[in-house]
C-alpha cells in the first residue's frame, strides 16, 4: 500500500527533477500537518527569506484525502508519502552535494519529516529538522533519523495545544500510539539524551511573536523569521528572546510557563 500511494504522489507530479537557482545555496522543505490545509504553506518561506535564508523553500503536500482526521489515523499515506520525500531529498543532495537539506514540519507532518530522514540512504544526509506541534509520540525512538542527520533535531512544544490535548489522544499519535504528543511535551525517547535532541518550550515571552501556545500559529511569519530561522542556520534571525541550553540541568529545569513534571524531557531543554 505504500509502494501504490509513493507512485501515486510521484505521479501527480509531486516528486520534481525541476532544479532551482536557489538550490545552490540549500533547500528547506515545510511539510503542512494533516489535510495539508494550509497552515504555514505562505509564511513559512516568506519567514525564512525575511530572515535572509538564501536557499530555496519549498512545501510538501502528502496528503491524499485532504481529511485532517483520515490522514492522522490511516497512517500508510503518511508513510509512503515519506519515501517519495525522501527520494526527492536524495535527488537534491546528489545534484547539489555542497548545499544542506532541510526540513520544517507541523504536526501529523513531523512523521513524515521523521520517517524521510530515516529513508535516505548513505552518504546522504539532513541538516538539522525542525519540528512544531508534532503529532509523534513524545517516545518514538530517534535513533535511526539521527543517523541520517549532521545536525539537530528541535521540537517546540506547549502543552496548551488544542489539537494534540484533544482530538490526538482520541485519534492516537501519527505513528499509532496514545502517549503523550511530542508537541505537547517534548521529546524524550531512545536518542533524546544524544545531545542532539533540542525540545524548546513554549514561553509567555513568544507570544510577541505570534506564538500563543497554539498547535499551528508557531508557523507565522514572524515566529518563523525570529525563531525557527536560526535553527536552519544560526547566522539567521533574532527574536531578541535568547534562550540558554543547560544540558547538564535537563531533569531540573522547566520553561516557566510550563507546568512541573516529575519526568521532564530527557534531551537538551532551552531554557528561558
Amino acid at each position: 500500500m505504500e509502494r501504490i500511494i509513493a507512485m501515486t504522489l510521484a505521479a501527480c507530479g509531486i516528486l520534481s527533477g525541476c532544479a532551482n537557482p536557489n538550490e545552490q545555496y540549500g533547500r528547506t522543505w515545510y511539510i503542512d500537518g494533516a489535510g495539508n490545509w494550509g497552515f504555514g504553506v505562505v509564511d513559512v518561506p516568506v519567514g525564512l527569506k525575511d530572515a535572509g535564508y538564501k536557499g530555496h523553500v519549498s512545501n510538501y503536500r502528502w496528503s491524499l484525502t485532504l481529511n485532517p482526521a483520515l490522514d492522522q489515523t490511516l497512517r500508510f499515506i503518511a508513510k509512503g508519502s515519506s519515501g517519495v520525500l525522501a527520494a526527492e531529498i536524495t535527488d537534491f543532495l546528489k545534484r547539489n552535494p555542497e548545499a544542506k537539506a532541510n526540513i520544517i514540519a507541523l504536526s501529523a507532518g513531523t512523521g513524515v519529516a521523521v520517517w524521510a530522514v530515516e529513508n535516505l540512504k548513505p552518504p546522504y544526509k539532513v541538516d538539522n529538522l525542525v519540528l512544531v506541534g508534532s503529532s509523534l509520540s513524545s517516545r518514538y525512538d530517534l535513533r535511526p533519523a539521527l543517523a541520517n542527520m549532521n545536525g539537530k533535531i528541535y521540537c517546540y512544544y506547549a502543552s496548551t495545544d488544542p489539537v494534540l490535548q484533544g482530538p490526538v489522544r482520541i485519534l492516537g499519535t501519527i505513528d499509532g500510539t496514545f502517549d503523550d504528543s511530542a508537541g505537547l511535551v517534548g521529546l524524550r525517547g531512545p536518542g533524546a539524551n544524544s545531545g542532539r535532541v533540542v525540545n524548546i518550550g513554549w514561553n509567555s515571552r513568544f507570544t510577541s511573536l505570534g506564538w500563543t501556545g497554539g498547535h499551528a500559529d508557531c508557523t507565522n511569519r514572524r515566529f518563523v523569521k525570529a525563531e525557527i530561522s536560526r535553527r536552519i542556520d544560526p547566522s539567521l534571525g533574532s527574536s531578541g528572546i535568547r534562550p540558554k541550553e543547560r544540558p547538564e540541568q535537563v531533569a531540573q529545569d522547566t520553561p516557566p510557563d510550563e507546568p512541573d513534571r516529575s519526568s521532564a524531557p530527557s534531551a537538551t531543554t532551552i531554557v528561558n
